[in-house]
């Protein structure tokens, strides 16, 4: 019967762990993000540590973070 409810518990932290994590438009899940995101106000080369935001959703390669989500440097991304 233990270890019955051992395998259930397990494969029950399994199951939530492999969730998909939903991020918004132009996001994506790191598991260990950036502490530099890019931002459309911010500068083009900025210096950044290398600290790890935990499980977080952040823009995609190619977008940067504007106050509307995650979008195409350029006019638009204020």
């Amino acid at each position: 019967m233990l270890r019955s409810v051992v395998i259930l518990l397990a494969a029950a932290i399994i199951v939530v762990s492999c969730e998909d994590k939903k991020c918004g438009t132009n996001e994506q899940f790191y598991e260990c993000g950036s502490a530099c995101e890019p931002k459309c106000n911010g500068p083009a080369d900025q210096m950044c540590t290398m600290q790890c935001i935990v499980n977080v959703c952040q823009c995609k390669p190619g977008y940067k973070r504007g106050p509307n989500g995650c979008q195409k440097p350029g006019p638009g991304c204020k």
